[in-house]
């Protein structure tokens, strides 16, 4: 297959790329600077030069592709952001999946892919939640983009497009900008959880994440109109997951920081969205697609990225 791919240069994407070309396809990336061209073909991809903001360029830019993969995002990377700086992610999600899936029909392709979030379910207090679940009511002010960018590709499946949406747990690896935000934190002794760091979350390993996505092209045929939740085996507090990493970097376990002062030092609207707890199956991954994650647990998969880090630090 010819598969075009949105955020090729991205932490996820630049996983796919390599793992697509393993597999035998070609991949067009879509590129907006001629920085981005150089990266997509140190990857291996054709780079094609288009706005994803304009419908005409993004349509002639994905011609000749068997598969569109929307795996672009913009996620604010400082450690205080406002709802301004999500704005670009929101246009992403909402602009940017109507452009694509446009692309993808005109086009004839055999299958749309749309990177979501296990967060849009929501706060449910814990609670065991599937595909079946339905999205969260109340979602934080950040994620009500990503409820309307799914609405947008459930339209596109009912007017005749192959979808699938893969629903990601939280992402890490060792050249994630939050990951390494983490590490660098608890290697000074300046890790911290907000609250009690009770809340559950559904960790998913970059890799294991673009594993998902080439397997969601092999059972193409069976995933039309579905939602696929991709995250590890087991669910995990944010305190434990943080204990871990100071364990392994030899550092201080992390310090509670109320959630009303993390309010004001993070912004509202982003610990809204991370404190919130709800507990992820990847059964059907596994049963629809062959998922097997190489990393289970958040135990085997942080342990590994933060040796990583340390040799990237030290080279």
């Amino acid at each position: 297959m010819r598969v075009f791919v949105a955020g090729a240069t991205g932490v996820l994407g630049r996983c796919v790329v390599p793992r697509l070309l393993a597999k035998g396809h070609g991949v067009v990336a879509l590129a907006r600077s001629e920085a981005n061209e150089r990266r997509i073909r140190d990857l291996g991809g054709e780079p094609r030069r288009a706005d994803l903001f304009h419908l005409d360029e993004v349509t002639d830019a994905a011609s000749g592709c068997d598969a569109v993969l929307h795996l672009a995002t913009a996620i604010p990377t400082k450690a205080r952001s406002t709802r301004a700086d999500w704005a670009l992610n929101d246009r992403i999600r909402r602009e940017g999946t109507r452009n694509l899936v446009h692309a993808a029909a005109q086009n004839g392709a055999e299958l749309y892919v749309q990177q979501s979030v296990i967060f849009v379910y929501g706060d449910r207090l814990g609670e065991q939640v599937d595909e079946a679940s339905p999205i969260g009511e109340r979602l934080a002010p950040i994620l009500e983009s990503a409820r309307d960018m799914e609405e947008i590709v459930q339209s596109a499946s009912r007017d005749g497009l192959a979808t699938v949406i893969l629903r990601f747990g939280s992402f890490y690896s060792h050249d994630a900008a939050h990951t390494r935000m983490a590490f660098e934190m608890a290697r000074k002794n300046q890790s911290v959880v907000i609250g009690r760091g009770t809340n559950y979350t559904n960790p998913i390993h970059v890799d294991d994440a673009a594993a998902a996505i080439v397997l969601a092209l092999d059972k193409r045929a069976t995933l039309r109109g579905d939602v696929v939740n991709i995250c590890d085996d087991e669910p995990a507090t944010a305190r434990s997951i943080a204990e871990l990493i100071a364990e392994e970097l030899n550092a201080r376990g992390p310090r509670n920081v109320p959630t009303f002062l993390a309010r004001l030092l993070l912004g509202s609207h982003l610990v809204s969205a991370v404190t919130a707890s709800v507990r992820c199956s990847n059964r059907k991954a596994k049963e629809r697609l062959g998922f097997r994650p190489t990393y289970p647990t958040y135990r085997e998969g942080y342990r590994a990225e933060v040796q990583r880090w340390l040799q990237s630090a030290s080279a």
